[in-house]
């Protein structure tokens, strides 16, 4: 009986799944209600009158900031002293700690503009552009590779990290930015490779990872995944809104639509990944001759190699062959051309019985000959790693077809549930605009001097990157379940600000950091039982140090800072444990080709090759996004692995011995003079009493430790030749070992 029901069973239930099928309603947008429409983020900003204070005030900003202190009871912290706003503005506006030569330039300078001529210098630095790169490339989760299983590189993004950097640089006006980065391929036009850097600006849309594997892969799921990062990274990067939630179905709290998301998807419908080639035939005959040249020399590398690995592999692919049951050796044996149905079959299954991998082949070679092969295999991939970049081409989008686009019920690709037109959001439009159809229809609109978000979403990323926190302190969520602005007048004044300063973002950063605001102490504890998150900044946020900016920080207190701007990112050497993570099918050497000029190494850390798979353990462990998603706030957590990094890291050693040898040759043996000029290159000031003693007591006793390892033979990582005639290895290995202690300081990674 129990088996005359299962079959009726299927078959309702299969009646039921059609007839839901059939009968499944077409999508209709909710009704949008006046109150949707009357949420602060939704509403234009206007310039407000600037309040009044108790005390007059210069800078609008710290009229708002005051005059919110004066009604909650609070007062304003006292002026910070002129070191330590000097290492917080050049930390804040470049990312790199101030020079002895400008420190010293800056507490000599008694003018009245003396703060404001360092401003000027900082903000005229090609370091602001890095620094402020750092920052953006993080919203809209900048990456060199495609992520998931194979994660395979992206040779010409590097480009796209360029342009943000020279367009913070040049002070471009932010609605160019955001025009060039959304629609720069329409904007060229005709003429787009004459162009390159427009489309290099829509490097934006592919900032994501990429899901491109081999297999068996629904063409349609794949590219709707692409269109999903398109508009998610919009969403996020210039209206501050989480347009993610609206893909499967109505925002739950905001007044965002399934129909919203996917109209805004229309505009991307025709846009496909495109690597456009802008070089000249001089840049491609230079390559192909450099091509040329190291073929030349890998060819007979490889010929060497293959000589060892035949043999191997032909005896061991024979040897299972003969393991082979007799129907697959009779299919094997059979011409191809006379082998039946069954016998191809067959045959097809015996290769992949009888294959040999490279593993394999290792495993069985003589240990005379696996030796001698590693040695060409090192030679091969030494050359191999100066094999020149690929000649220029913009890493960019480009329309091409006439794709529909359809409201997917659940999001899923193969549920339209109604076809859509290129729309903006409802809740976001007054009246009935003309329809637009172009992704610079798109882009002029975010860029309405009206438009409600826009400028609110990027002042507030500026405020939070120099305070520590943002008016808005969900900078990726205006909605109603983000956090309500502390300040909502002096959001709207600066949205307003910007705007009517032609959307200079310099402007914007100027007024920042000369308000009094800034200027405060971060220390202190009288506002602390009315207002104990510092919301309204009765004193300023003391601050740690972005991973890259602690990195950048150990280079430049150990003069070894490689300065250059821009190019192709570097690939440093990484540690066995990281390099084992790098995805391969085949042998698992040479999948890293670490940049050959070592100078390249010590560049700032926005221009290492940045893999998804593969995180450089520093900067990890320090809170660097994970490029997955976009990051509008770091988080800065606190544990063991960061302090065993910066104690016992190859980097830190090796930059504090570097560091050790270029303190003695500047002060001599004078170790006075070396406690001073490490402390000044470390934290921008010379040593207490206390810290000298205490200094000088660590270098004695340290390096009678380093002594009697060099009586034991034992190496200390410092050569005597490096250093000058007659000085003491034992004591500069010593001091090296303090240049760590520094480099783990609270002073040395925290913005004061």
């Amino acid at each position: 009986m129990i088996r005359r029901a299962v079959p009726f069973a299927l078959s309702l239930l299969l009646v039921v799944v059609a007839t839901h099928a059939r009968t499944q309603p077409k999508y209709a947008d909710p009704e949008l209600k006046p109150k949707d429409r009357v949420h602060w983020a939704f509403v234009p900003p206007k310039r407000p009158a600037l309040p009044k204070t108790a005390i007059p005030v210069a800078n609008p900003i710290d009229a708002f900031v005051r005059a919110r202190l004066e009604k909650e009871g609070l007062k304003s912290g006292a002026d910070a002293d002129k070191l330590t706003l000097l290492r917080r503005v050049t930390l804040d506006l470049t990312g790199l700690p101030p020079t002895p030569a400008e420190v010293d330039a800056f507490l000599k300078d008694d003018t009245p503009d003396a703060y404001e001529k360092v401003v000027e210098r900082l903000l005229a630095s090609p370091h602001f552009g890095e620094r402020w790169a750092t920052h953006w490339l993080d919203v809209v989760r900048f990456a060199e590779s495609n992520g998931y299983e194979i994660d395979s590189d992206r040779p010409h993004a590097w480009r796209y990290r360029d342009y943000v950097v020279k367009a913070f640089n040049s002070d471009m006006p932010y609605d160019q930015f955001v025009r060039e980065q959304i629609a720069g391929d329409e904007l060229a036009g005709k003429d787009a490779k004459t162009k390159p850097e427009l489309l290099v600006a829509t490097g934006l849309h592919r900032c994501g990872p990429v899901h491109l594997v081999s297999g068996n892969l629904d063409p349609e799921v794949l590219r709707q995944e692409v269109l999903t990062e398109m508009v998610n990274g919009v969403g996020s990067a210039f209206l501050g809104l989480t347009f993610a939630c609206t893909r499967c179905h109505n925002h739950k709290f905001d007044p965002l639509s399934a129909g919203d998301y996917y109209r805004l998807q229309a505009f991307f419908a025709n846009a496909k990944y495109a690597e456009v080639d802008f070089a000249t035939q001089a840049e491609r005959d230079a390559r192909k001759k450099k091509l040329d040249e190291i073929t030349a020399k890998t060819a007979p590398l490889k010929k060497q190699i293959a000589d060892l690995d035949t043999p191997v592999r032909a005896r061991l692919a024979k040897a299972k062959r003969e393991k082979l049951e007799p129907k697959y050796k009779e299919a094997l044996e059979t011409p191809a051309e006379k082998r039946t149905a069954e016998q191809k079959t067959l045959a097809a299954h015996s290769n992949a019985l009888t294959k040999v991998s490279w593993d394999e082949v290792l495993a069985a070679m003589p240990p005379n000959d696996l030796a001698t092969r590693v040695k060409f295999r090192e030679s091969l991939h030494a050359l191999e790693a100066q094999v020149p970049p690929p000649t220029p081409a913009a890493w960019a989008i480009e329309n091409t077809g006439s794709a529909k686009t359809f409201v997917l019920t659940r999001g899923e690709a193969s549920l339209k549930a109604l076809e859509v037109q290129p729309g903006f959001p409802r809740v976001l439009v007054k009246g009935e605009p003309p329809a637009p159809k172009s992704r610079r229809e798109l882009a002029d609109w975010l860029t309405h001097p009206d438009h409600p978000l826009t400028a609110r979403v990027i002042v507030n990323r500026l405020w939070q990157h120099h305070f520590g926190r943002g008016i808005v302190s969900t900078p990726n969520d205006y909605g109603a379940r983000g956090d309500k602005p502390t300040h909502p007048e002096l959001l709207d004044w600066l949205a307003i600000e910007l705007v009517e300063k032609k959307w200079s973002l310099k402007h914007i950063h100027r007024l920042l950091v000369t308000s009094a605001t800034y200027r405060q102490v971060a220390t202190g504890d009288h506002g602390a039982k009315l207002d104990g998150e510092n919301k309204l900044l009765w004193k300023m946020n003391r601050r740690r140090l972005e991973a890259e900016a602690i990195r950048d920080s150990v280079l430049t207190a150990a003069g070894t800072l490689n300065r250059q701007v821009g190019g192709v990112s570097v690939k440093v050497p990484l540690e066995p444990e990281v390099y084992d993570l790098i995805f391969t099918e085949g042998e698992p050497d040479g999948l890293w080709p670490v940049t050959p000029d070592a100078k390249q190494h010590s560049r700032r850390s926005v221009y290492l090759f940045n893999k998804r798979n593969v995180r450089h353990p520093m900067l990890e462990a320090f809170d660097q996004p994970d490029t997955l998603n976009a990051c509008a706030v770091r988080p800065v957590s606190t544990f063991a692995p960061q302090a065993l990094i910066l104690m016992n890291s190859p980097f830190v050693h090796t930059q504090a011995k570097l560091m050790a040898v270029s303190l003695i040759k500047d002060a001599g043996d004078d170790t006075d003079k070396q406690l001073n000029s490490l402390y000044r290159r470390a934290v921008g000031r010379v040593p207490n009493a206390t810290e000298l003693k205490l200094a000088t007591e660590f270098l004695k006793e340290q390096a009678e430790t380093v002594r009697e390892r060099l009586k034991a033979k034992l190496p200390i990582g410092i050569e005597a030749d490096a250093l000058p005639a007659g000085a003491d290895v034992a004591h500069a290995r010593a001091l090296a070992d303090l240049c760590v202690v520094l480099f783990n300081t609270h002073e040395f990674v925290y913005i004061p």
